[in-house]
C-alpha cells in the first residue's frame, strides 16, 4: 500500500515542549574530548554554544579556534591540503527588502556566485553545491533553522575527491541544531516522551477540529491554506510521501506534494468529534485499526521516520533527516472520508 507523511511541527509555550509528528495514509563555544569511530576515520564533536548547534569532524582536521564573531571555526589538515569551515550567518536580500532569503533564493543566489558546479541539490530547508575553484574543489552545504543559515564547507585537492566523499557525508549528517547537553537530553527524554503523550490529545483535537473534520486536507494543503499555518514549522515545512507504485517517494513542496490530477480534492472527513484518543503500541499495524465501531483517533510513538526510495532502479533508501533530531516523533491515524485509515 501506498503511504503519506506530512511533517508538521508545533510548540507549546506553556510546557515548552515540541512536537513532531508525521501523517501518514494506511501504512563558549567548546570541543567535545568524545571520539566515534566509522571506519577508518574517527570523529570529534564541535559545539557551538553561541547559536546552539554542534557537528562531527574527522580528528585528522586541527581546530583553529573560533572567529572573533563567535559564529564558527576553521579546521585544517596537518598538509593543509584539506579545509573545513562551519559557520552560522544571515542570508538576506541586501538589493531588495532586506528580508532573509527563503532557502531556494539563498540557493539561487549561491549558484550565481560560483562556477564549474559539478553537482548540486536543493532540499525543503538546505541546499548542497560542489563546484571547482581554481585548482580545489568546494563542497558547500547550507541549512536553514530558526532564521539563521548553519553552513558546512570543506575546501580540498581533485586528487582526495572519492576519500572524503564518506566524510563529508557524515560531517553534513551529523549537524544538530537547537541542541543541550547530551546528558540532560539522556536523563530527560524519557520523561519527556511520557509527558509529550499525555499531552498529545489536547494538541491533536485542535488540529482535527482546525484542519480536518469536514475538510479536504490534500485541498487545504496543495492550496497552501492559512489554516495549515499554526501547525507547520517554516524551518521544515512539509513533505509528503506518496506510491506512484509500489514503492514510497518523498516530495516537497517545490514538487507539488506528488499530487496527481487523479487525486481526491473534493471528499471530506465526517465532521463531528473524536470520540475516543487511544495510544497503540510502536509495533501495532495501521492497516488493522477498526474505525467502524466508534469514532477512534490512534497515535503512535515513532523510533524514526521511514526510510525513502532515492534511485528508482537500485531501490536505494536513505533516512529521512529531521531538523529537531531530540524531537519524539508521533504517528496519528484517522479515519478518511471512506472510513479507512489515514495517517499523519
Amino acid at each position: 500500500m501506498g503511504a503519506i507523511i506530512f511533517h508538521l511541527l508545533k510548540r507549546l509555550k506553556m510546557h515548552r515542549a515540541v512536537y513532531v509528528f508525521a501523517f501518514l495514509a494506511v501504512l563558549s563555544a567548546c570541543t567535545d574530548d568524545d571520539q566515534e569511530s566509522h571506519g577508518d576515520v574517527k570523529y570529534k564533536t564541535y559545539h557551538n554554544q553561541l547559536y546552539d548547534y554542534k557537528v562531527e569532524y574527522p580528528d585528522f582536521l586541527i581546530p583553529q579556534g573560533e572567529a572573533t564573531n563567535r559564529d564558527g571555526q576553521k579546521f585544517i589538515s596537518e598538509d593543509q591540503a584539506i579545509e573545513l569551515l562551519v559557520y552560522r550567518d544571515y542570508k538576506n536580500n541586501y538589493l531588495a527588502d532586506g528580508d532573509l532569503y527563503r532557502v531556494d533564493e539563498a540557493y539561487k543566489e549561491a549558484l550565481r556566485s560560483v562556477q564549474e558546479v559539478f553537482n548540486k541539490r536543493l532540499e525543503d530547508n538546505a541546499y548542497i553545491i560542489e563546484y571547482k575553484k581554481g585548482d580545489a574543489l568546494h563542497t558547500d552545504y547550507a541549512q536553514l533553522y530558526a532564521d539563521n543559515y548553519f553552513n558546512i564547507r570543506f575546501i580540498y585537492a581533485e586528487k582526495d575527491q572519492h576519500m572524503l566523499q564518506g566524510t563529508i557525508k557524515h560531517v553534513i549528517n551529523s549537524l544538530s541544531l537547537g541542541v543541550v547537553d547530551g546528558r540532560t537530553q539522556e536523563q530527560d527524554s524519557n520523561a519527556l516522551a511520557d509527558s509529550l503523550a499525555d499531552m498529545f490529545p489536547a494538541f491533536i483535537e485542535g488540529f482535527l477540529s482546525d484542519a480536518y473534520w469536514g475538510k479536504n486536507f490534500n485541498n487545504l494543503l496543495r492550496s497552501n491554506d492559512k489554516t495549515l499555518a499554526t501547525y507547520i514549522d517554516s524551518n521544515m515545512d512539509v513533505r509528503r510521501y506518496y506510491a506512484p507504485g509500489t514503492v514510497a517517494i518523498l516530495a516537497s513542496r517545490a514538487e507539488g506534494f506528488g499530487f496527481a490530477q487523479e487525486d481526491d480534492f473534493s471528499s471530506k472527513a465526517k465532521a463531528g468529534s473524536a470520540g475516543v484518543f487511544e495510544l497503540i503500541g510502536s509495533d501495532v499495524s495501521p492497516c488493522g485499526l477498526d474505525f467502524n465501531t466508534v469514532q477512534r483517533v490512534y497515535y503512535q510513538r515513532l523510533q524514526s521516520l521511514p526510510d525513502v526510495v532515492i534511485n528508482m532502479q537500485t531501490f536505494e533508501t536513505k533516512s529521512v533527516r529531521v531538523i529537531y533530531p531530540q524531537a519524539p516523533i508521533m504517528a496519528v491515524y484517522l479515519p478518511n472520508a471512506y472510513g479507512n485509515p489515514r495517517g499523519f
